[in-house]
């Protein structure tokens, strides 16, 4: 009997070792801070407290542990490599170099833009001002005369970032996935307001007739589908269904005419 009970402990601490593990195609919940390691300077964070030390706190950032699913590029690939084979509750310090990040700055991505071409736009041309022009992004690096010098370039283009990362949870069910894919995409959603359920290789997402008023929904739900046929394989499809029930007062005034009708 003791061998027996020795076994089963066994398969039993194999299995708890497996879920705490994260693995290829994984989904997982991630803390990290990003920072340049040129100049130490933090682009991107999940931590509140930290952004708090450093002064770039914005109350309008939503700061809580990312949704990462491994080999989909939510983040860099070179950093969710990094990932696969840690443990939750590990921390990890994570260099990525220029190539494997925003890549090598490209000199022919620095132009000369006319001042009033950004006065018309509203922009007063100063050095340091972030501009767009057509449908690029950049920054004023010099103001020469009548025209300034843009630079085009990824902010971090260049550079070498590295990420100080924490695994703080992983996501195993099937259902469980797809719930963590609908807060991703609509977090303000309780998740008392929605279901899902997997049928043959349909995914069903039910979600109350409240979410159609939450700005940009369209573009949640295609992004939500989306999510959910990288993390779910066996998936062929997605049907987000939204049911609308008569009112009351309508059922009252139905029952009404049908015993007029009757009446008659």
């Amino acid at each position: 009997m003791s061998g027996m009970s020795d076994k089963e402990d066994e398969k039993k601490s194999t299995k708890k070792d497996e879920a705490e593990i994260v693995e290829e195609n994984g989904l997982v919940y991630v803390d990290y801070v990003g920072r340049t390691k040129e100049d130490g300077e933090i682009f991107d964070l999940t931590l509140e407290d930290v952004a708090k030390e450093e002064g770039i706190y914005n109350d309008e950032e939503s700061y809580k542990p990312m949704l990462v699913a491994i080999g989909k590029n939510w983040l860099l690939p070179a950093l969710e490599e990094e990932l696969v084979g840690m443990e939750v509750g590990e921390s990890k310090t994570v260099e990525v170099p220029p190539e494997d990040a925003a890549g090598p700055r490209d000199p022919d991505k620095i132009k000369l833009v006319s001042k009033r071409q950004l006065q018309k736009q509203g922009v007063s041309p100063r050095k340091g001002a972030r501009v767009e022009v057509g449908r690029q992004k950049g920054i004023i690096t010099n103001v020469l005369g009548r025209r300034v010098r843009v630079d085009f370039n990824s902010p971090l283009a260049g550079k070498t970032l590295v990420f100080d990362v924490t695994v703080k949870g992983i996501v195993s069910g099937e259902i469980d996935k797809i719930n963590a894919v609908i807060k991703r995409r609509i977090p303000g959603l309780p998740e008392d307001k929605y279901d899902a359920r997997i049928e043959g290789g349909t995914v069903f997402i039910e979600l109350p007739k409240e979410s159609r008023y939450i700005e940009n929904v369209q573009y949640a739900e295609i992004g939500i589908a989306r999510d959910t046929l990288k993390v779910i394989e066996e998936a062929e499809e997605v049907k987000i269904v939204i049911t609308y029930e008569r009112p009351e007062e309508l059922k009252e005034e139905k029952e009404t005419q049908e015993d007029e009708e009757n009446e008659e």
